[in-house]
């Protein structure tokens, strides 16, 4: 997979997520903008905790 179809795909992705964070209004969207920020970020302690989820 080239990285020009990767990118519109992430893009599509970041924006439905944006629009369910819009609405999902109350309680709080805290589970949603965490979602969208491994997603976007994707930090190491996120693929540490999966790779120490799966190797078990």
């Amino acid at each position: 997979m080239t990285k020009t179809a990767f990118f519109p795909r992430l893009l599509v992705c970041i924006l439905v997520l944006i629009i369910l964070i819009i609405l999902h209004v109350i309680p709080l969207p805290i589970l949603e903008v965490l979602i969208l920020f491994v997603m976007v970020f994707r930090p190491r302690w996120f693929k540490n905790l999966v790779d120490q989820i799966y190797n078990e």
